[in-house]
C-alpha cells in the first residue's frame, strides 16, 4: 500500500513514475516548440518560452540522473518516434 508521499512504491513502480514523468516533459517541450512555431502573441510567447525552459531543465536533471536505458525509454515519447499527440498534427 502507498502512502500519500509515496515512500512504500516498489522499485519498478518508481521507475515507471519517472519514465512517465520524462516522457510528459518531452511532450511539454515539443508542444512549446509547436505552437511557438505558429508567432503567438508576445504573452502567450513569453509564457511558452518559460514553460519550454522549465521543462527542459527538468528533463536534463532527469536524464543526468538516470542510467541510460531508462533515458532512451524517456527520449522514446518523442513525437518523431511515436508520432503525434491524440493525432494531433502539424498540418
Amino acid at each position: 500500500m502507498q502512502n500519500s508521499s509515496g515512500t512504500d512504491l516498489t522499485p519498478e513502480k518508481r521507475v515507471e513514475n519517472v519514465i512517465t514523468e520524462g516522457r510528459a516533459c518531452v511532450r511539454i517541450i515539443e508542444a512549446a516548440d509547436l505552437l511557438l512555431s505558429r508567432n503567438p502573441v508576445w504573452t502567450e510567447k513569453l509564457l511558452l518560452r518559460l514553460v519550454r525552459s522549465l521543462y527542459t531543465h527538468r528533463l536534463r536533471g532527469l536524464v543526468a540522473a538516470l542510467p541510460a536505458e531508462i533515458t532512451s525509454e524517456i527520449l522514446a515519447a518523442s513525437e518523431k518516434a511515436l508520432g503525434p499527440v491524440r493525432g494531433f498534427s502539424n498540418n
